[in-house]
C-alpha cells in the first residue's frame, strides 16, 4: 500500500521514508504513552481508547492517500 501512494520516481524512497518515519513518530512513544495511561487512570481502558484513537486516525489517512493505481506516469519519466 506505501509503494502505490507514490509515482514510480519516488516510489521507493517515498516508502523508506515513511517506514522509518512511522517507527519514529508511532511507535517509540507508544509504549510510553501507555505507560503513562495505565499510571494514571489504573485501568487498560484508557489504553484501549488510546488504541482505538490510533486506529481512527490511521483509517482516515490511509482513505486519504492518492491512488496511483492504473495511471499512466511515463509522462514523469519524459520530463527528466
Amino acid at each position: 500500500m506505501i509503494a502505490d501512494c507514490f509515482t514510480g520516481r519516488l516510489r521507493y524512497s517515498g516508502a523508506s521514508l515513511g517506514y522509518q518515519l512511522a517507527s519514529i513518530i508511532a511507535g517509540g512513544p507508544a509504549p510510553l504513552i501507555a505507560t503513562a495511561l495505565f499510571a494514571a487512570y489504573k485501568s487498560g481502558y484508557a489504553i484501549t481508547v488510546f488504541i482505538l484513537g490510533c486506529a481512527v486516525i490511521s483509517l482516515i489517512s490511509a482513505s486519504l492517500l492518492p491512488d496511483y493505481t492504473g495511471r499512466d506516469i511515463s509522462a514523469e519519466y519524459d520530463r527528466v
